[in-house]
């Protein structure tokens, strides 16, 4: 079954989130970081793990931002994090 990442800020969309989760759980598998299961990783590396885990991403945008990275974990990383 094909898994769809969702990905956005939370507390802003969080209503848009859970009703566009709801939506793809009728037919696919949804993905979101409201699930994530706290495992001693961080939230950058659960979500990049689960993204790269899923066949499609979906991203709702808003004039908001999430938090900011001191510094970027992902192997091969090629964009320029502060």
């Amino acid at each position: 079954m094909l898994k769809v990442f969702v990905s956005s800020t939370f507390r802003d969309l969080k209503k848009k989130r859970k009703a566009l989760l709801e939506k793809v759980e009728s037919a696919l598998v949804g993905v979101g970081m409201e699930r994530f299961i706290p495992d001693g990783k961080t939230s950058q590396e659960t979500g990049i793990s689960e993204l790269r885990d899923c066949d499609l991403v979906v991203f709702l945008i808003s004039p908001y931002y999430g938090s900011l990275l001191e510094d970027c974990r992902i192997k091969n990383c090629r964009a320029k994090c502060p």
